[in-house]
C-alpha cells in the first residue's frame, strides 16, 4: 500500500483546527467570558442564546455605610441617572 503524505496546506488545516479553539477558549477567558456557555449559546442548546458572562461592578464607594449624606448622594444620581433615561426614551440627546 502506497504511503501518502500531507501537504502544507492540509498541515496548516490540520493546525488550525487544534489551535483555534485552544485560542478563543483562552481569550473568552481571559475577557471574562464562559466559553462554553457561548458555544452552546451558538448551537442553540439553551434557551437564551448567546450568553455573555460579563458583570459590572460597582465602584468601592457604595460600600460605605449608609449615612444621610450617602443616601442624599445616592437619591439625587437616582433622580439624575431616571431623568436620562427618560430622555433616552424619548429621542433626545443626553
Amino acid at each position: 500500500m502506497p504511503r501518502t503524505r500531507l501537504t502544507a496546506f492540509s498541515r496548516f488545516l490540520l493546525f488550525l483546527l487544534i489551535a483555534l479553539p485552544i485560542v478563543y477558549f483562552g481569550a473568552a477567558w481571559y475577557n471574562g467570558e464562559d466559553p462554553v456557555a457561548n458555544v452552546r449559546g451558538w448551537l442553540g442548546m439553551t434557551d437564551e442564546g448567546l450568553v455573555n458572562e460579563q458583570t459590572y461592578e460597582e465602584p468601592a464607594a457604595r460600600d460605605r455605610p449608609a449615612t444621610f449624606e450617602n443616601v442624599q448622594e445616592l437619591r439625587a444620581e437616582n433622580a439624575r441617572l431616571r431623568a436620562d433615561l427618560e430622555r433616552c426614551r424619548s429621542g433626545k440627546e443626553i
